[in-house]
């Protein structure tokens, strides 16, 4: 997956309208309140939460991981103070515990499997002992729009950058083969890539059963907004692991 790799400082650019204060406004009021909380981004890409946090909550403690070392590159650059782990989602295990745990982006969606989910929300919840545990699917079956095409651009000092795709799925899955065209201001340079991603297309019913069959708790939110939103993004919230 080119955008997270050999891309992955493109993203900025290209995902610059999303509202990711609002994300991490969200975050905090589901947050108990603590001298220097800790949190945990899963799937943390190029730290745009992390960055949101840091200018709220100073004190915090920080941490992310993340499956693509070039979207870590990225986010070191930022100077967050937080600690930054490679690792896979699915089975990672960093010794810590937090107040927090975040999985945000659709991210959770990159499981495929049932197996695949289930591991993910239990490294999660093994990580918040007593605390939180919130991930979102903003790309679940109930909001999904087959053959939607989208065009983003943007640019900055050095570069223009494009993203052309058309959304298709096939057997519950979604397949996002979006075109990149790159412009370097400097080089007059124009480079284009083809990437290939694949999610699963998780119905928000699906994902209840899956953590009523292991009898999580867990709450429902519709949007980030204070006030529910009926059509917003589904956000799960469940407990973490509880102490004997």
């Amino acid at each position: 997956m080119k955008l997270y790799q050999d891309l992955a400082k493109m993203y900025d650019l290209l995902y610059s309208y999303r509202d990711y204060g609002k994300e991490a406004d969200f975050l905090i009021r589901n947050l108990a309140k603590r001298c220097s909380p800790r949190l945990l981004d899963v799937a943390c890409g190029t730290g745009v939460h992390l960055d949101a946090l840091r200018k709220r909550l100073p004190s915090a403690i920080l941490e992310g991981i993340d499956l693509n070392q070039g979207m870590l590159d990225v986010t070191k650059e930022k100077s967050l103070d937080a600690g930054l782990t490679q690792t896979d989602m699915r089975n990672f295990d960093l010794g810590r515990n937090f107040d927090l745990v975040y999985c945000l982006s659709s991210s959770i969606q990159y499981n495929l499997s049932q197996e695949d989910f289930k591991r993910t929300v239990d490294s999660m919840r093994n990580h918040a002992v007593g605390g939180k545990v919130v991930f979102d699917l903003a790309y679940c079956v109930e909001r999904w729009k087959e053959g939607y095409t989208n065009i983003t651009a943007n640019s900055d000092g050095r570069f223009d950058v494009a993203e052309l795709y058309t959304s298709h799925s096939s057997d519950g899955f979604s397949y996002w083969n979006p075109l990149y065209l790159i412009k370097d201001k400097k080089t007059g340079r124009m480079d284009m890539h083809v990437d290939k991603h694949k999610i699963k297309l998780w119905s928000v019913s699906e994902v209840r059963d899956i953590l009523s069959s292991q009898e999580i708790p867990f709450k429902l939110k519709r949007g980030y907004s204070e006030v529910e939103d009926e059509n917003g993004v589904p956000i799960f919230i469940l407990e973490g692991i509880k102490k004997e």
